[in-house]
């Protein structure tokens, strides 16, 4: 096998990586006049506002080049190896530019604003920035960094250009692995339209019950993309609303939901929809878990046995935890043991795929689950008996082979290795088990929830993994290990050319 060929991307897929990177840097370029505006009109101190501005500039500069220097003619049909490494760097690359803002307006250093850019994008919310400095700008920032990453960059790629092969295998490398219909940019259009619309009515919903538009917008834009981050120091205060509570959950709901789903409900075509595996999962994961939590706080008399106050606590955190938002309506790290692990065994759930949460997702863990069943079943079966293996899920019903089971068998098993991993070398520099598990658990499933490890002063092998750790529960453990074995197989390649030399 000529393994060259096999490993080394074609330049002019190299040139068609670069074309799209342009574009993308463009967008972001665009989406920074928006914290500029708001410390404009909050009067925020001149450095947050310059950082936004100079951001600005160097982004649509380095899109233009790029653009320039690869045009379109030059461009090719991206294989799916090449859509894989193009997604896994372009999250890398617009993290970069991202936290130029923080570089330049000197609240952190070169990694710290990295690790915070990405904490953003992969919709984690785990900040380095002391709450107390954030002004509205930079609050709005990362507000924003949090919606769109929640929608997807090659989402919002797929907007502005051309419908293509390349982009069509974009799609799908970025982990969306269903389409509304046939036609990939149709599909995106409106994905975009009903994420707007969700956001529209999260806005128009927060300030009926008496949020201010700033506040209305920040927790809008953090609820929808399930990234949970605060404009404030502590929840607790704004989530003693029962209301605001109801609003949140709702919007953490939509979007921790399948939007194919909600495209279905639009149409009106709900004829299938309570059979669909994935909305029946999660909400009798959501109940059983709830009462489960409701029990524990009951039994040792948290808010004095108040049961309506424990269930309302209950439901918020146990949606708030599952969709990966990690919105906090009290401080759970005073909640009973079995409580607080429940909640931290549901972040590795999380919610639907092409959803905004993190996590396995509900789908590959109801096919896991199903699939033990499934071989129980065959194993008490007369020899070579085959059991048809169907799920319902999208208004029909479908086969699924052993090849899909394995498949997520081993992203499922990928997906631990790399949280003990994590968790191991957490906990070699931080030395409790319990912070070194809760944070890796958190971080693997883009659950932002504040812990007090969290700070500028990790260890810089920590922010590292905990990097990665945002990347892969994001756009999963593919583009990963992609990326990972491209680059031993290319660093292979060259050793063996220079040993022939």
């Amino acid at each position: 096998m000529n393994t060259y060929k096999l490993n080394k991307l074609k330049p002019n897929e190299l040139k068609t990586i670069g074309h799209y990177t342009g574009y993308v840097c463009i967008i972001m370029s665009v989406l920074m006049i928006v914290p500029v505006v708001c410390g404009l009109i909050y009067h925020d101190p001149e450095r947050f506002v310059y950082s936004f501005i100079f951001s600005a500039i160097i982004s649509f500069i380095s899109g233009a080049i790029l653009i320039a220097l690869f045009g379109r003619k030059q461009s090719t049909t991206l294989s799916f190896k090449g859509a894989l490494i193009f997604v896994l760097s372009i999250w890398g690359i617009i993290a970069i530019y991202c936290g130029l803002p923080y570089i330049l307006s000197g609240e952190l250093g070169i990694f710290d604003s990295f690790f915070e850019a990405m904490s953003g994008i992969t919709t984690t919310g785990f900040s380095l920035i002391p709450e107390e400095t954030y002004p509205y700008s930079v609050t709005m920032w990362k507000a924003l960094t949090q919606w769109f990453g929640g929608l997807g960059i090659i989402v919002l790629l797929l907007a502005i250009v051309p419908s293509s092969v390349s982009l069509k295998r974009l799609f799908f490398a970025e982990g969306r692995t269903e389409q509304m219909t046939p036609n990939v940019r149709h599909t995106t259009m409106i994905f975009l339209k009903l994420y707007a619309s969700i956001t529209s009515l999260g806005i128009i919903l927060y300030l009926l019950l008496g949020l201010d538009l700033y506040e209305a917008i920040c927790f809008t834009f953090t609820a929808v993309a399930t990234g949970g981050f605060s404009i404030y120091s502590s929840d607790t205060h704004i989530f003693n609303s029962l209301a605001i509570q109801i609003v949140t959950m709702f919007l953490m709901i939509l979007g921790s939901t399948n939007f194919v789903i909600h495209y279905r409900i639009i149409k009106g075509d709900t004829r299938h929809l309570l059979k669909d595996i994935e909305l029946r999962a999660m909400f009798i994961i959501i109940a059983i878990a709830t009462l489960l939590i409701m029990i524990s706080l009951y039994s040792q008399g948290y808010y004095n046995h108040d049961i309506l106050v424990i269930f309302r606590h209950s439901i918020f955190q146990v949606i708030s935890v599952m969709s990966s938002t990690g919105f906090v309506s009290q401080d759970i790290y005073m909640w009973p043991q079995f409580s607080f692990f429940l909640l931290l065994l549901l972040t590795f759930i999380g919610g639907s795929i092409c959803s905004t949460s993190g996590g396995i997702k509900l789908y590959n863990i109801v096919i896991l689950f199903k699939s033990i069943w499934w071989e129980v079943e065959e194993m008490m079966l007369p020899k070579n008996t085959i059991k048809p293996k169907k799920i319902n899920h999208d208004k029909r019903v479908r086969d699924i082979s052993n090849k899909n089971i394995k498949t997520i068998l081993i992203f499922v098993v990928s997906y631990i290795l790399l949280f003990l991993l994590s968790t191991f070398i957490i906990l070699f520099y931080c030395n409790d088990f319990l912070t070194a598990f809760t944070v890796a658990a958190l971080s693997i499933g883009n659950t932002g929830i504040s812990v007090g490890y969290i700070s500028a002063s990790m260890p810089f092998m920590v922010k590292l993994i905990l990097i990665i750790d945002f990347w892969v529960g994001r756009i999963s453990v593919w583009p990963l290990f992609l990326g990972v074995l491209y680059m031993i197989n290319r660093a292979e390649s060259k050793i063996k050319s220079l040993n022939n030399e």
